[in-house]
């Protein structure tokens, strides 16, 4: 028998074995990062998700995603080659954050609203987190720093928005142009009968939104659980050992890489270890931040394709996309740095021009030349990874 398929077949149960043998080693610890999940799920996620995801829920099954969608189609098929509807799914991921743009792609999805390649490139650039924990969680809460907040939150969504381009030729697809006028669209939109009425389109809404945060909850403890026990086992600093190898150079300490690779579980978790450690930059942690919160964590990645595994887009291709979405991110908080209040307000645009002449600006790019290096190069190694691999299909 192939290598590859005892592997696969094997490997995720061997995980579990080793994740309950875990539990029962560390029975106490398990029990307080249950009760840390528990704790970020009830007082973060469910009173910030719930009202959008209901919302969301109500936004298609009453077709108000469809009209907007037939208005803004042409600007949506030029920019991303995506319909209208599949951008409002952009603006409502945006302002709800994870996962509620990856819920709205595969539901659309499972409707036969959308191909499967439009499916594709929509969860591409579709998934992000919202404005609240960027600007309050992480900027104000853990670095103390309102305006890097507003500064970190444009860039997750240029990194957003720069994936979304990277994909829009993604798919061979032949699309039928349509000959009807906006207006002849939107009356056949009303003329279509509905399936129910208001109040049982309510009821469904509240009912697959509270499934759909107990599902998340589930991902959010499980995960806080994983980590724990990946973290008694020396897993997290064997792999800390391992990223210290390759970017001592830039300074990643022990404590740096674990840090950031606890992001890669849960970003919550991660956000605060990074910001917590006192003696590296704030651009770097601005920057590693960034990264985590782009690229999502393993806790959001499972949550995410639990609905997009339901449909026959690619998880494995999402995961990448997210992977891109991270390193741009941070590419750009990196750039912009500079134009946050450690350096000039945002408003005062002739300190722009003092900052820029007295060499501040200059002086940070030069100083973290290396760091600029080394992402440019993962950078290149990403477009020859997406023309090698991504294009064939």
């Amino acid at each position: 028998m192939n290598i590859s398929k005892l592997t696969k077949y094997f490997l995720p149960k061997i995980i579990v074995l080793l994740l309950i043998i875990g539990i029962i080693i560390f029975p106490d610890d398990s029990i307080e990062a249950a009760q840390n999940g528990i704790h970020i799920w009830v007082n973060i996620l469910m009173p910030s998700l719930l009202p959008f995801i209901i919302g969301a829920n109500l936004i298609v099954s009453l077709k108000i995603v469809d009209i907007i969608g037939v208005i803004i189609n042409p600007i949506t098929q030029f920019i991303f080659n995506v319909s209208g509807k599949s951008a409002l799914v952009f603006a409502i991921s945006a302002v709800s954050g994870y996962p509620v743009g990856a819920r709205l792609a595969s539901d659309l999805r499972l409707n036969q609203d959308i191909s499967q390649y439009e499916g594709q490139r929509l969860v591409s650039f579709c998934s992000t987190s919202g404005p609240l924990f960027i600007i309050g969680a992480v900027a104000v809460g853990m670095l103390n720093d309102a305006y890097l907040g507003y500064v970190m939150l444009i860039c997750h969504y240029l990194g957003a928005i720069t994936v979304g381009l990277l994909f829009r030729r993604y798919g061979k697809e032949k699309r039928e142009m349509s000959n009807k006028t906006i207006i002849n669209n939107i009356k056949s939109i009303i003329n279509t009968p509905e399936k129910d009425g208001f109040f049982i389109s309510f009821g469904n809404a509240v009912i697959s939104g509270v499934n759909t945060l107990l599902a998340v909850g589930g991902f959010v403890i499980i995960f806080s659980v994983v980590f724990k026990i990946l973290t008694l086992f020396n897993v997290i600093d064997g792999i800390s050992y391992i990223l210290c190898f390759f970017f001592s150079s830039l300074g990643m300490t022990k404590e740096v890489c674990s840090a950031f690779i606890s992001g890669l579980f849960e970003i919550t978790i991660g956000c605060n270890n990074v910001t917590s450690i006192t003696y590296i930059s704030e651009v770097i942690k601005a920057s590693l931040c960034s990264f985590i919160i782009g690229f999502s964590g393993l806790s959001i990645l499972a949550q995410c394709c639990s609905f997009i595994a339901k449909t026959d887009i690619k998880t494995s291709i999402y995961i990448f996309n997210k992977f891109l979405h991270g390193t741009f991110a941070a590419l750009y908080t990196f750039l912009l740095y500079p134009i946050s209040s450690n350096y000039l307000p945002v408003s005062n645009f002739s300190s722009i021009y003092n900052s820029i002449y007295n060499n501040n600006i200059l002086n940070h790019y030069f100083y973290n030349f290396k760091i600029f290096l080394i992402i440019t190069v993962i950078i290149y190694i990403i477009f020859n990874l997406y023309f090698l691999y991504i294009t064939k299909d």
